[in-house]
């Protein structure tokens, strides 16, 4: 299925939500701002924020709007997570994550939430740009742009702040309902939005124009990026990039970017590895077409051409639409050849046994998965792919040992939480299911559901000491930010 932009963005709903502040923050405000006298910190406070960020996250995931591929989010968070290393940190963790969107556009959340459509992936043409975008969002979110804004809005309630945000998310089931929720807002407010937008767009390419030389990515990265931009507006019939809509004028925004490109990048740059950028991008290509046997043709037709710069990717790319079209045998034959010039590449290594799992070969497919797992032992990807594989038709307690490692360190994906919920539950160890799923209804913001999954596990017969006391005090806080939202707490059948 082919992902169809969406009418007006997640960003400008953000836009609109900073268009309504009355206060404008001077351009020249320092890289990192003082907790003592933040506006945001009083008029609304770290639990609001987590709260209508998750409420967003699960508004966005009920319409298919979060990608569920964990190589691509993967690699996502491998360039965001380095940038975000340089970035005032918090309580809360950066998530990163795709849209799956044809879209030019990323945006910025409450509570460290960031996306980027797929669609930006495939119109960049070097990772420097990529990260100069995702950089660009991570200074939104260090100078707290969002939630000040929010808290500025002292006439607008959260709830209807939340709905706001979130009309305009939803805008992707309906073209004329996201638009509709917001036109009085967008007629009262027009020249607000936009003064207060484009201090907060400078200042957000400012910093995280730095972020980026100390990330060791080149800061012409970003200008080269919204350079093309300013070009590609000048197309006749070509649609505006969502990027452009709620943003400074483009011609100053490259100027003014370029001006900065001069940047000292440091000589111990971390190392980066470009081949996973050009794979990401050969995975987004096969993702999001609408017509896998034409793709098929275009990369079999650049295969023959000869193009050897861009062959790895192609060849890649050629073997997904192959297996995506059910024609295992082939795609074998292009990640043997993949392999046989990179043969410790993990996302060839995968591509192979998920190749055997589509063909049935459940000895062959756990193999495979055991090979590449005595090269990347910890890896999330692997444990990911396999873990789920292992879930659905395979060794369930495995699957449980395999993820459990990273339940601690991933406390927002939700797709881990369920996919270990679905091995406890195969392996017959329903107080972990349902302790999962309750954190998995959690992360998607329904917060009853979660604390009648907790209260189910607890009744559960054989519960450890240890297992039982978690369960207690989940549920203890699960309740207590219940009563915090004036939410109905039922108390039948609680333990």
């Amino acid at each position: 299925m082919r992902y169809r932009p969406l009418p007006r963005s997640v960003a400008l709903g953000l836009a609109l939500i900073l268009g309504l502040a009355p206060v404008t923050p001077p351009a020249s405000q320092s890289i990192r701002l003082p907790d003592i006298g933040d506006p945001s910190r009083v008029h609304f406070g770290v639990d609001e924020e987590k709260r209508l960020g998750l409420d967003i996250m699960r508004r966005l995931r009920e319409r298919g709007m979060v990608m569920d591929d964990v190589q691509l989010n993967e690699y996502l968070n491998s360039v965001g997570q380095r940038i975000a290393t340089y970035a005032d940190q918090s309580s809360a963790p950066y998530t990163f994550f795709f849209v799956p969107d044809s879209g030019i556009n990323a945006f910025a959340l409450p509570y460290h939430f960031i996306g980027v459509n797929t669609g930006l992936l495939l119109a960049t043409q070097r990772e420097d740009e990529l990260a100069g975008v995702i950089a660009h969002e991570i200074a939104h979110v260090s100078q707290r742009h969002i939630i000040r804004a929010i808290a500025d809005m002292r006439r607008l309630a959260l709830p209807m702040a939340a709905a706001m945000i979130a009309s305009t998310a939803l805008a992707a089931a309906s073209k004329e309902g996201g638009q509709a929720a917001m036109a009085s807002t967008m007629a009262a407010s027009a020249q607000h939005r936009i003064s207060f937008t484009r201090a907060n767009e400078e200042e957000a390419d400012r910093i995280g124009m730095q972020f980026l030389a100390k990330a060791g990515y080149d800061p012409r990265g970003m200008s080269d990026f919204f350079d093309r931009l300013v070009r590609m507006t000048g197309r006749s019939n070509a649609d505006i990039p969502e990027l452009l809509l709620t943003h400074p004028r483009p011609e100053t925004r490259a100027a003014d970017t370029l001006n900065r490109a001069d940047l000292p990048t440091p000589r111990r740059a971390l190392p980066s590895d470009p081949k996973a950028y050009h794979l990401a991008k050969a995975r987004a290509r096969v993702l999001a077409t609408d017509d896998n046997n034409a793709l098929i043709r275009v990369l079999e037709t650049t295969l023959a051409r000869g193009d050897h710069a861009s062959e790895t990717a192609t060849r890649y790319a050629l073997a997904l639409a192959l297996r995506q079209a059910g024609r295992y045998e082939e795609a074998q034959r292009q990640v043997n050849r993949l392999l046989g010039g990179d043969p410790d590449r993990l996302a060839f290594r995968i591509e192979t046994a998920e190749l055997a799992l589509a063909r049935g070969d459940l000895s062959g497919a756990w193999r495979l998965f055991e090979q590449a797992r005595s090269l990347y032992p910890d890896d999330f990807t692997l444990a990911m792919h396999y873990g789920r594989a292992l879930a659905g038709q395979g060794n369930s307690q495995l699957a449980m040992q395999l993820l459990q490692p990273h339940l601690r360190r991933r406390p927002h994906d939700a797709l881990l939480y369920v996919t270990y919920a679905q091995a406890a539950r195969r392996s017959g160890d329903m107080a972990a299911t349902h302790a999962t799923m309750a954190e998995y209804h959690y992360l998607n913001g329904e917060l009853l559901p979660a604390i009648e999954q907790l209260e189910i596990g607890l009744r559960n017969p054989g519960l450890s000491p240890n297992r039982e006391a978690q369960l207690h005090a989940r549920l203890k806080q699960f309740k207590a930010e219940a009563v915090a939202r004036n939410l109905p707490v039922s108390r039948r059948g609680s333990p």
